[in-house]
């Protein structure tokens, strides 16, 4: 889906509903913008923002909720997404 969207007065975007139903969005959800040189991606930030936590055998467990994470495989997802998506252009 391609959608056009406009910066108003304040510098803000507005996510038309189609767009946000399709994405999944609603108030409160995390987004994050990836900026390259001519482009803009928006994507759910799908990892809880973490301020504490404590490591068992290695993986970061997040206390409040409970969440076991692979931080060491978290970068790896994500440099081979960024790779991948610089050898599409």
């Amino acid at each position: 889906m391609t959608a056009t969207l406009t910066i108003d007065e304040a510098g803000q975007i507005n996510l038309p509903e189609s767009l946000r139903h399709l994405f999944g969005a609603e108030p409160g959800v995390r987004i994050r913008a990836e900026v390259t040189k001519d482009r803009i991606e928006i994507v759910k930030d799908e990892l809880p923002e973490v301020t504490s936590g404590e490591y068992e055998n290695g993986v970061l467990v997040v206390p409040r909720l409970g969440i076991k994470m692979d931080a060491a495989a978290a970068v790896r997802a994500e440099r081979d997404e960024l790779a991948f998506r610089a050898a599409r252009r």
